[in-house]
């Protein structure tokens, strides 16, 4: 078997409602997502996180030429040429995510060759229902409208919710806390995601105020270039720290993990350099007692590839989980993604379970 072409598909969905974090806001999400196709008729599908312009760019005009003609079965081969072949490495970035994406479309296409769930290649299945948070609370000036937000996720039988906030102080965003806290009630996990926009200074006096309200994990509270910092930060607070999402192959996670930096550590399959890459991280993660939930925000492909890998890694917990209407996540799956009392079902499909149905196509930028 044979890679013939790689076409990458850029959609767009225009959001219901502005998504404001700590470093600006936004109202429209766009995905890369990357179709391989082979001599014998199976294609697959993948997702690069980032940038969908830049993936796609770096896909059509270099990491498309270098899958052609590879067996996309033999998955270390693929990663050697995509990741680690060229004279000048590519360590970060674009490059990467483009990377990622192939490399997932290539197991999709592996696993439906040989008829079965993705997950009986990662390792077999571990657990079949994966309880997942919602991660669609936004910072807004209405702090009534944040707790409704938060509240309804909660009618949805999801028992735990991240909030993105940040985009004023600590001091002024503990309301934002508080009145979260106080909508979910005590016994509901909340995550507060940063979004890495707050300085060391700010950081540390959000973790002296929020402390009180007894936070699940403290996303990403400082900018990836000043992660030696989060060593600091931890000494100085008992809240966990989960970060990640912005760091790429299995040797920036050792980093942070040498530094002490992380409690919960939130690869991104999409980004990080694949899913043997994430593999790879969540073991290197046990070895080091860090726990992991991978980072899951964008599309269907994505969160499919990520409910296989930790169906097939008992050491990883909580999915993320986009409630709102804002995802393009049922249209892409081949029989309906269920989710009940809080609970996602693995999907029992050969491969990823996805494809590109006449309900996705319909967000394909022309």
């Amino acid at each position: 078997m044979k890679v013939t072409e790689i076409k990458v598909y850029l959609l767009e969905k225009r959001l219901t409602s502005s998504m404001c974090i700590s470093r600006g806001g936004f109202t429209i999400r766009n995905h890369a997502i990357v179709e391989v196709h082979t001599d014998e008729g199976i294609s697959g599908l993948g997702e690069a996180v980032g940038s969908a312009q830049l993936a796609k760019a770096t896909i059509d005009q270099h990491l498309g030429r270098l899958a052609y003609g590879l067996d996309p079965r033999n998955i270390e081969e693929v990663r050697k040429k995509l990741l680690d072949s060229q004279v000048y490495f590519e360590r970060m970035g674009s490059t990467v995510c483009g990377a990622s994406a192939i490399e997932m479309a290539c197991w999709d296409i592996k696993a439906k060759a040989l008829g079965v769930p993705l997950y009986e290649l990662l390792g077999g299945l571990s657990r079949d229902r994966i309880e997942a948070y919602a991660s669609n609370v936004y910072w807004e000036e209405d702090l009534s409208a944040m707790a409704r937000c938060a509240e309804e996720i909660l009618e949805k039988g999801i028992k735990a919710v991240k909030a993105h906030i940040g985009f004023k102080g600590p001091e002024l965003d503990r309301e934002r806390v508080r009145v979260l806290r106080e909508a979910i009630g005590a016994e509901t996990k909340l995550m507060i995601d940063l979004n890495a926009g707050y300085t060391y200074t700010q950081a540390l006096k959000a973790c002296e105020l929020w402390a009180p309200y007894n936070l699940y994990w403290l996303e990403e509270p400082l900018s990836p270039f000043h992660s030696e910092r989060l060593h600091e930060l931890k000494e100085h607070t008992e809240i966990p720290l989960a970060l990640g999402e912005n760091e790429f192959r299995t040797f920036g996670f050792k980093r942070l993990f040498d530094l002490q930096a992380v409690d919960i550590a939130m690869p991104d399959i999409g980004r990080v350099g694949g899913i043997q890459e994430t593999k790879n991280v969540c073991t290197l993660a046990e070895a080091y007692g860090v726990e992991v939930s991978p980072h899951n925000y964008s599309s269907g492909v994505l969160l499919a590839a990520t409910l296989h890998l930790m169906a097939s890694t008992p050491y990883s917990m909580l999915l993320e989980f986009d409630a709102s209407e804002n995802a393009i996540y049922q249209e892409f799956f081949v029989e309906s993604l269920e989710i009940r009392d809080g609970v996602v079902t693995i999907p029992k499909q050969p491969g990823l379970g996805v494809t590109l149905s006449k309900e996705v196509m319909q967000y394909q930028v022309k």
